[in-house]
């Protein structure tokens, strides 16, 4: 019944995505089509086969490990107030600043290796690669479907620097695809502190693999093609290095994991500082009408949401909760709802482990209000000329990033036993 709904659910995004085409007559047949293969196909082939199990489980170790050597670095530097055994034991005040060192030494390790990765030419490799298959397939331009792959592996900000050549010069289509591509996918080092929370590594992973082409279709649903692409027969040009050489890169990366860092603690007391008022203020309110609740915005938020929850496949008994933290995600991000995704059990919460793995894949993408802001001020910097079709383009690609992350989590919903 629940791969039932989530098919259903399938069919209403896709549905939804055409609805607010601004082409609704270009329907991309070809690349609805090859996009929803590509993701049964990666689903499958990590969810539902016995190698694809065997891999799961080792990129579950992979990161697990990753977090063991990020620890070692964070002792060096905060000796016994780094301690994390004593962040497994609760989430309360007592162990604020450990968890905030867990995290930034996390974002950091995976920022140089990263960069290091790049530097050598190894990402750029695999991302080109994927962007090939894609583009074969989908029948999409090289630069779209370079920036998408990278998006896999790489944040909102950073991907567009891999077709940086071809920024100017991109139609309006393709630009929307780069949003949307950011909007559907999550940064390696966001990625493992999430992993440090609980979450599987694992799931993670698949959900962005399988987000590329969902973005990609979402993207072209939402804004077809109507002009010729200069790329439309592939993207061989490539940014020069910013780096001299590997230890370079090293100290580049972890510079840069630092201001990610920086910005994912403020991030975090900004949004909770505000969800707080937000509560508060609406307390008032209700109190004024003889209604009592602690935590009335994330009541509303999961009314709103529980159809969605619904419609990948969760049972009704959980949409709530998981429409809560969906709705979190939009106004708020990702990283306070993966946060309290972690912590439901600690909070009372029962949730079944269906609903908090399909809520994994759901939530796995950057689509909230603040990455508008985000990808309007990253892209237009690396070209200005833009700036006014990316702020026209803003809201849509945030759209076309949930209705990819809500497909991804109906596609893993179905073929999850």
């Amino acid at each position: 019944m629940s791969a039932a709904t989530a098919f259903l659910g399938l069919v209403v995004f896709i549905l939804l995505a055409w609805i607010l085409s601004s082409q609704r007559r270009l329907f991309p047949w070809r690349t609805v089509i090859a996009g929803l293969g590509l993701q049964f196909l990666l689903g499958w082939l990590i969810l539902g086969t016995q190698a694809g199990a065997w891999f799961f489980n080792q990129l579950d170790g992979v990161f697990k490990k990753l977090l063991s050597f990020a620890n070692e670095g964070v002792s060096l530097v905060f000796g016994p107030l780094a301690n994390t055994e004593v962040l497994a034991r609760s989430w309360g005040p007592e162990n604020t600043f450990v968890f905030v060192v867990t995290v930034t030494g996390t974002i950091i390790l995976v920022s140089a290796i990263s960069s290091a990765l790049y530097h050598y030419g190894i990402l750029q490799r695999v991302v080109r690669l994927m962007a090939w298959g894609m583009r074969r397939l989908m029948g999409t331009s090289g630069s779209e479907s370079l920036a998408s792959a990278a998006n896999v592996f790489m944040g909102q900000s950073e991907a567009p620097l891999v077709i940086k050549p071809y920024l100017a010069s991109m139609t309006r289509s393709e630009l929307m695809a780069l949003m949307t591509g950011g909007m559907a996918t999550i940064a390696g080092g966001v990625m493992a502190a999430y992993v440090s929370f609980g979450i599987s590594a694992g799931h993670l992973l698949t959900a962005s693999f399988m987000s590329a082409p969902a973005a990609l279709m979402m993207a072209k649903i939402l804004l077809p093609e109507t002009q010729v692409s200069e790329t439309a027969h592939g993207a061989d040009r490539s940014p020069p290095r910013e780096s001299v050489n590997g230890i370079d890169a090293i100290c580049i990366g972890a510079g840069d994991g630092m201001k990610l860092a920086i910005n994912v603690m403020a991030m975090l007391i900004a949004f909770v500082s505000m969800v707080a008022l937000a509560n508060y203020l609406l307390s008032l309110g209700l109190g004024v009408v003889g209604i009592t609740d602690a935590h009335p915005l994330q009541t509303v938020l999961g009314w709103i949401n529980a159809p969605f929850a619904w419609l990948m496949g969760i049972p009704w008994k959980d949409c709530q909760v998981v429409g809560s933290i969906l709705g979190e995600r939009i106004v708020l991000n990702e990283f306070v709802s993966y946060l309290n995704l972690s912590q439901l059990s600690q909070k009372g919460v029962a949730l079944d482990v269906r609903s908090q793995t399909i809520a994994t894949y759901a939530l796995c993408g950057f689509a909230n209000f603040s990455s508008i802001a985000i990808q309007i001020g990253g892209i237009s910097a690396l070209v200005p000329s833009r700036r006014e079709e990316l702020a026209k383009l803003g809201g849509k690609s945030m759209i076309g990033g949930l209705l990819a992350c809500y497909s991804t989590a109906c596609v893993a919903a179905i073929i999850m036993p």
